[in-house]
C-alpha cells in the first residue's frame, strides 16, 4: 500500500496542487520517494502529469488538507482513496494509515472545495482541453475563437 502525501516543508501542504513535493510512503511509513510536484507551476497539463505521477508510484490512498472538488474528483475516477486531515505538523511516520489517524474518507467530488478561478474561467472562456490545449480546429467547430497565447478558446 503506497500513500502520496502533498508536503511543504516536511509539513502537509494546505492544498494538494500547491504543495512544492509529493512524499511517497510505504505501508510502514517509511518514505520511498520525494517527489517535485509538476502541477505547482503549471497549467491544466501539470495537473494531469500529477495524476500521472501518483500512478507511476503505484499509489494507493492521498492524504490532504484542502483539495478543490475537480481534482478531487480526478483522483476519486482514478480509483485513490484520499483522506483528509486538518494538521500539518503530523509527522510524515504517522500518515501511512489514515484510518488509525482518525482522518475523513472523501468519497465524492463534491466534498472539496469549489473552485472560484475555475467559474470565472468557464464564464468567459472553454477553459482547458486536452491537456491543457485546444487546437483551432476544435474552436472553429465550435464557434469559438482561439485565445491567443492561452491554449483555450474564448468566446467572442
Amino acid at each position: 500500500m503506497i500513500t502520496a502525501i502533498p508536503m511543504n516543508n516536511d509539513r502537509v501542504a494546505n492544498h494538494f496542487t500547491k504543495a512544492s513535493c509529493l512524499v511517497f510512503l510505504d505501508e510502514r511509513g517509511v518514505e520511498i520517494n520525494r517527489v517535485e510536484n509538476p502541477a505547482r507551476e503549471a497549467s491544466c497539463a501539470g495537473k494531469k502529469k500529477m495524476i500521472d505521477l501518483l500512478s507511476e508510484q503505484k499509489v494507493n490512498q492521498v492524504v490532504v488538507r484542502n483539495i478543490g472538488e475537480r481534482m478531487l474528483g480526478k483522483l476519486l475516477t482514478g480509483q485513490f482513496a484520499v483522506y483528509q486531515t486538518d494538521c500539518t505538523s503530523l509527522s510524515v511516520n504517522t500518515l501511512h494509515d489514515p484510518l488509525t489517524n482518525g482522518f475523513v474518507q472523501l468519497h465524492q467530488a463534491s466534498q472539496g472545495r469549489q473552485s472560484l478561478k475555475h467559474e470565472a474561467k468557464n464564464k468567459s472562456c472553454g477553459g482547458c482541453g486536452a491537456e491543457g490545449n485546444v487546437s483551432e480546429k476544435l474552436c472553429c467547430q465550435s464557434g469559438i475563437q482561439p485565445h491567443e497565447g492561452k491554449g483555450h478558446c474564448c468566446r467572442s
